[in-house]
């Protein structure tokens, strides 16, 4: 008979799991428990499907010997069984270990830091088990006390109807109070940094604020990526009739593949001119790439006969390795840094970030979203040299106080003729900062 509990959320399985430890304390022999860290793992990894697959990989086991499985709040998985070898058990934790595989989780495998899985022998460790029932219990009771605590989100998300509104306001607003500018900067030696270019943005944060505040205009991708198809082009207005574009300083624009072929922006690519086009990036995101791959390969080639740089914005880690700039014809790939990078390369995730660097040139990735000093040692590590973020902005301001800030120019060797011209991801159009 299999007494198994599996994903029953009417059922508080913390409570469960801590009575049926309970009720074996004399019924100890025979019988391994296992829990499985599902909980440590990136949240990337932790979606609905991974825990039913995780789950399914118990069943063997379960219909072979007495069982039960309990998936507790947090995510983790606790297996007790009777009458299983140890190689038995093992067996559906390997395959776990090889589905999650490149979480940075498992980096420590086989090793005194592995957290992915605590094993139990109840003969003996019951009551470790019956204390690690108990904390699961108790911790589950204080994130649902702190959960209650919390107020409610008051953000609603953008909607076809809401759209429509902010589309009316925004295409008569001035938007010259929201525009950003954000250094893209080169390391050099001794951690000293040089500005490169000035990335022009609009913050999406304060644009919500200011056009329909209690919305979140980037909840949804689609509605989201329609509506900066109309923010580019009075982005690009603001540009010509305000002057935002500097004659000396190189600068960056992150665009819809769909503007890039628009009257507004070859109006503007006039206004330019080739001089400041050959100090420029046109920043395009990956989804909008695939998306219409007829209509890329049309502006690229239109952007690069122009003379600007190309540059693929948003790209994560586990994306990397999949880019091939080479075959893309772009420039630059900007690569958001997010906590599965960190200063630790041995695990998978970051050696194949290593050899995606090494393939498509280290003097051709910017490392954007840099917040701490972490993100500038993991770079320098893996051979970056180009950074963006509020890091590097809070360094520049304290070389600005110190008197010697240098303005980001077009005519900077790296930027003027290299891809070290690029912008890095900094908030932007795309992004909700």
């Amino acid at each position: 008979m299999n007494d198994r509990v599996r994903d029953n959320r009417t059922v508080d399985q913390e409570q469960a799991l801590l009575d049926y430890v309970g009720r074996l304390e004399r019924f100890t022999e025979g019988r391994r428990a296992v829990i499985v860290h599902l909980s440590e793992l990136r949240p990337y990894n932790r979606r609905e499907h991974h825990f039913r697959i995780a789950a399914s990989c118990f069943d063997k086991l379960a219909k072979k010997h007495e069982s039960a499985l309990f998936r507790l709040a947090a995510g983790d998985y606790v297996f007790i069984t009777k009458g299983a070898t140890i190689e038995e058990l093992e067996e559906p934790v390997t395959r776990l270990r090889y589905l999650f595989s490149l979480d940075p989780l498992l980096s420590h495998a086989g090793t005194e830091e592995d957290r992915f899985c605590h094993w139990f022998n109840l003969e003996t460790d019951w009551a470790d088990l019956k204390k690690a029932a108990e904390d699961a219990l108790t911790k589950r009771k204080a994130a649902a006390v702190q959960r209650d605590a919390k107020p409610k989100p008051l953000a609603e998300p953008l909607d076809p109807r809401r759209l429509g509104q902010i589309e009316q306001t925004i295409a008569t607003a001035d938007l010259s109070p929201l525009v950003r500018r954000q250094p893209i900067c080169l390391a050099i030696e001794n951690r000293q940094i040089e500005p490169l270019l000035l990335e022009i943005f609009v913050s999406i944060a304060e644009l919500g604020r200011a056009v329909m505040p209690g919305v979140d205009i980037a909840a949804d991708r689609w509605l989201f990526q329609h509506l900066t198809r109309l923010l580019d082009q009075r982005v690009l207005a603001l540009l010509k009739s305000k002057g935002e574009i500097d004659p000396k300083r190189g600068f960056s624009l992150n665009l819809n593949v769909a503007t890039v072929l628009s009257p507004e922006f070859q109006e503007f690519d006039r206004i330019v001119g080739a001089e400041r086009a050959s100090a420029a990036v046109i920043e395009l995101q990956q989804i909008d790439i695939y998306a219409d791959p007829g209509s890329y390969i049309f502006a690229r080639e239109w952007l690069k006969e122009r003379g600007y740089k190309i540059c693929i914005d948003g790209v994560k880690p586990l994306l990397l390795p999949m880019v091939d700039r080479e075959r893309l014809g772009v420039d630059l790939v900007k690569l958001e840094w997010t906590p599965d990078l960190s200063t630790n390369l041995d695990n998978r995730v970051a050696r194949d970030v290593q050899e995606a660097i090494d393939r498509i040139g280290r003097d051709r990735v910017i490392l954007s979203r840099c917040e701490t000093e972490i993100c500038l040692e993991l770079g320098q590590k893996l051979g970056i040299t180009m950074y963006q973020g509020h890091h590097f902005d809070g360094m520049m301001r304290a070389r600005a106080t110190g008197g010697a800030a240098a303005a980001p120019a077009a005519a900077a060797p790296a930027a003027a003729n290299a891809p070290a011209a690029a912008p890095a991801a900094a908030p932007s159009q795309r992004q909700a900062s």
